[in-house]
């Protein structure tokens, strides 16, 4: 091979290694970057001051009115429906009509049952009077008795002087028998007076208490709320015939409507401890924009499919006209005053009861007592909390990281007091 053609496949080899070496000697003889420095970031927050004071707690709940006075009235004679003045959905005070049975036919029975009484009646008086005249017959039985026996005597007297008969002798004897028989068949019915006496009574005690349930029949005649009711379902219409046992009109009772409500398992403690100290726990709530107050006045006793803990029973105390059964209603409870209390945004609570403070521009976690709600004055809604560390001053976090650890460094950017913009 000829040296030019050597020299032309050497020459890009040379090339590429002296480019090599010259980037080698430049890196090697150039200037060197210093190392960058390591620097924290601060995260960018809102907070806020906190302020304790004594606070008024509440808790928001949810539940549906219920009645333990709800009754299916039902029909205690038989007979037609007269009239029905009442319709469902329909309010009515104690002793208004709600169902008219026409009284015809009780009408009937309660004169026959007054005719028997009557009869009845008369067959006591009956047996008295014939008690008493067996009595006054009986004495005059036992005399005619003497009377024969006196006759019997003689005859034998004389009988024994060949002055009489044998003949005579018995029929003297035949009449003193017979009187004899007559008093102890009147000394039977004397003795047996006390007891026709008493079984005519017992009929007449029997017949009367007929003619009571008569009477009775006829007042079921007419169907009347037994309470301050509101209908919630009639079952009949006029001309239509009902039995002994048959619906007539379901309702409940205004005074006693209640609302059930599931409460949270971790104010449960606390509401039975102010329960048994008989605090007062009103709750308030708006249906259909009328207003609703009612009290907390006991806790269920089982916990029912579908419920996550125990239900609270708040009587209604006012607006009960304006709930129907099974209405759901949010209620507003509300607790007792809490000292040392403080009202922080939602927006701080870290869980359920987990708070951050900032103490030198780095984050240090408190665990809370969650106390409840409270609405502000322009009706925003706040958790209350309460821990024996935070003072008046301290400052709060008040923006969700989502990754909040203690000793975490953050630049605050102040808020308004909490619950504000």
């Amino acid at each position: 091979m000829s040296p030019t053609r050597v020299a032309r496949k050497l020459a890009p080899l040379l090339i590429l290694a002296a480019a090599v070496v010259g980037f080698l000697v430049l890196r090697a003889t150039g200037p060197s970057a210093p190392p960058p420095e390591a620097s924290e970031r601060a995260w960018q927050v809102r907070g806020f001051e906190v302020n304790p004071a004594v606070n008024r707690p509440t808790l928001q709940l949810y539940g549906r009115t219920s009645s333990p006075q709800t009754a299916t009235l039902r029909a205690a004679i038989e007979g037609e429906i007269a009239r029905v003045p009442v319709r469902a959905g329909e309010t009515a005070s104690t002793g208004t009509l709600l169902i008219h049975i026409d009284t015809s036919e009780t009408l009937l029975n309660l004169a026959q049952r007054e005719a028997e009484l009557n009869e009845a009646t008369a067959a006591v008086q009956s047996e008295r009077l014939r008690a008493e005249a067996d009595t006054r017959a009986l004495a005059r039985e036992r005399a005619l008795v003497q009377i024969a026996q006196r006759g019997l005597d003689r005859n034998r007297d004389l009988r024994g002087r060949d002055l009489g008969s044998d003949v005579a002798v018995d029929d003297a004897q035949r009449s003193v028998e017979q009187a004899r028989l007559a008093v102890d068949s009147r000394e039977q019915a004397v003795a047996d007076a006390p007891s026709r006496l008493a079984q005519a009574e017992a009929r007449e005690a029997r017949i009367r208490a007929a003619v009571e349930r008569a009477l009775l029949d006829l007042d079921r005649a007419e169907i009347r709320a037994y309470a301050n009711v509101r209908v919630v379902e009639v079952h009949v219409s006029p001309g239509e015939r009902v039995r002994v046992g048959d619906p007539l009109v379901r309702l409940y009772s205004l005074d006693e409507l209640e609302i059930r409500a599931s409460l949270p398992e971790v104010v449960l403690p606390r509401i039975t401890r102010l329960l048994a100290e008989q605090q007062p726990l009103p709750a308030e709530a708006s249906v259909a924009g009328q207003s609703v107050r009612a009290e907390l006045v006991r806790l269920a006793g089982e916990t029912r499919d579908g419920e996550a803990g125990i239900s609270a029973l708040f009587r209604v105390t006012e607006g009960a006209r304006d709930l129907p059964l099974n209405r759901f209603v949010n209620l507003q409870l509300s607790l007792p005053e809490e000292p040392d209390s403080i009202a922080v945004p939602f927006e701080a609570l870290y869980g359920r009861d987990r708070v951050y403070r900032i103490v030198d521009a780095r984050l240090q976690g408190l665990q809370v007592e969650r106390l409840g709600e409270i609405t502000d004055a322009e009706g925003r809604t706040n958790a209350l909390i309460r821990h024996p560390d935070l003072e008046s001053g301290d400052l709060l976090v008040a923006t969700r990281l989502p990754n909040a650890v203690d000793g975490l460094q953050v630049d605050v950017e102040m808020n308004s007091p909490a619950g504000t913009p």
